[in-house]
């Protein structure tokens, strides 16, 4: 217990500093895999399994007993991310309507992902765990300079994860664990209003949201041989309701009202999914360990993306033809379907100091085609991974990897989409695809993890 209270203020600073990085990527829809920087090297296979360090405590957190000593792990992902959109935005404002073709977007941006894992045994048979990550995440920005800002200019979800976690040895081969989650999401959906018979009329909205919400996580493992291993780990769904702001700044609202147009009841709300996966470890060799994990996403929580009281312009009839409201709502259809995730790996120990890893994956989108829109481009992927960990001191060890994503063209038409009196109309072709860079340290607080 000693050591324990020892690490509680690293704890502390390592966490505040991780908030004020910016923390969204391009993932299967937007449920992130990078809760590590190690897993990166191998795409995650096995992660409810592993517990080779004490990110372990948030993917499974019976593997908590796995690590003997304390331990801190900072990590971080770097994802730059590139994908273009090339198609047609027709906007509507009846009677009028305007058609831009040929339009060419970069909606790619660059990314960080951050994350924090700490473990310490409390007991024999008791061990604590806290992680700081980021499930789930999207970040798509087209800008401000083609006629696709009708549609979209920046869409934006973020959730942060607080995790604590306990773990128990049951049997000298069974242990379990569970997790408390306090989620904290941010969300930014903006875009740019026009009024086609007014030149210059582009009047910029901006939608931002917050909100809190509250899940858990359970896990279990057991050990069939010290070179054998499984794990089986359940992360519940989320229930998060957003408010915030919503501004329309522009020409459209200088003459509608005088000026900016503000509500501050902008509300929304989504559930983020439950999933569970199930993890293998084998060693085959003292050299050489292969495993795999699969993962049951139940994406189906989201059916709709619902925005409450929006500041904009809305369309009445002869002679007033438009007003402000500051209590639109817009509803984008989703339509989300469950998912799968599929893993498989090896790590090669040459040395006692160095091990060498690689992986390949599967992972499939909830999104359907026919609900595919520019917020959300997404389409399968398969993966390609290898990373290395290099042990520097029996205390501090070093982790990198490197994931390739290989994401097909898609096709974007989905329905119409209303905003007040102004519906845009979208359909081209998104192609694109983003490489996954993850940095880790391990420090060991008295004596190196186990294997």
């Amino acid at each position: 217990m000693k050591g324990f209270t020892m690490a509680r203020s690293m704890m502390v600073l390592c966490a505040s500093g991780l908030l004020g990085i910016s923390n969204q990527t391009l993932a299967s829809a937007f449920q992130l895999w990078e809760q590590d920087g190690a897993s990166i090297g191998n795409y995650h296979a096995g992660y409810a399994a592993l517990g080779a360090d004490a990110s372990i405590a948030f993917y499974n957190p019976a593997g908590i007993m796995r690590i003997k000593n304390q331990q801190l792990v900072l990590g971080t992902a770097i994802i730059p991310a590139n994908f273009k959109f090339q198609g047609q935005v027709m906007v509507v404002e009846p009677p009028f309507s305007q058609t831009f073709s040929n339009v060419t977007a970069q909606g790619g941006t660059f990314n960080v992902i951050p994350n924090l894992h700490y473990v310490a045994p409390i007991g024999e048979r008791v061990g604590f765990g806290f992680s700081i990550t980021v499930p789930f995440g999207l970040k798509t920005s087209y800008g401000r300079t083609t006629p696709l800002r009708y549609a979209a200019t920046l869409t934006s979800i973020q959730a942060i994860d607080f995790s604590p976690a306990l773990a128990l040895q049951v049997t000298d081969k069974a242990s379990l664990g569970a997790g408390f989650d306090i989620q904290r999401v941010s969300a930014e959906f903006d875009n740019v209003g026009i009024l086609l018979f007014i030149p210059d009329s582009n009047t910029e909205s901006t939608n931002k949201a917050t909100g809190t919400g509250y899940g858990y996580h359970l896990g279990g493992m057991y050990e069939f041989s010290p070179q054998t291993r499984v794990g089986l780990s359940y992360h519940s769904k989320v229930a998060h309701h957003l408010s915030g702001t919503s501004k329309f700044v522009g020409p459209v609202a200088d003459a509608l009202n005088g000026g900016t147009l503000e509500s501050g009841r902008a509300t929304t709300g989504f559930t983020l999914p439950a999933y569970t996966a199930l993890s293998g470890y084998h060693r085959v060799h003292p050299q050489a360990a292969v495993m795999g994990t699969v993962i049951y996403t139940q994406w189906n929580t989201i059916q709709n993306l619902t925005l409450n009281n929006i500041a904009g312009a809305i369309a009445l009839p002869p002679p007033d033809l438009i007003a402000p409201s500051t209590s639109i709502s817009v509803t984008i259809p989703q339509h989300f379907r469950n998912t799968w995730n599929f893993s498989v790996g090896a790590d090669y120990y040459p040395t006692d100091r160095f091990t060498l890893r690689g992986g390949i994956g599967y992972d499939q989108t909830p999104v359907r085609n026919a609900y595919r829109n520019v917020q959300l481009p997404d389409n399968d992927r398969f993966i390609v991974a290898i990373g290395g960990h290099f042990q520097a001191s029996k205390t501090v060890g070093f982790d990198l990897g490197w994931s390739h994503l290989f994401v097909s063209g898609v096709t974007v038409a989905p329905p119409p989409q209303a905003t007040g009196g102004q519906t845009v109309i979208t359909s081209g072709r998104v192609t694109g695809g983003a490489d996954v860079y993850g940095l880790q340290m391990i420090w060991n607080f008295d004596q190196p993890v186990e294997v």
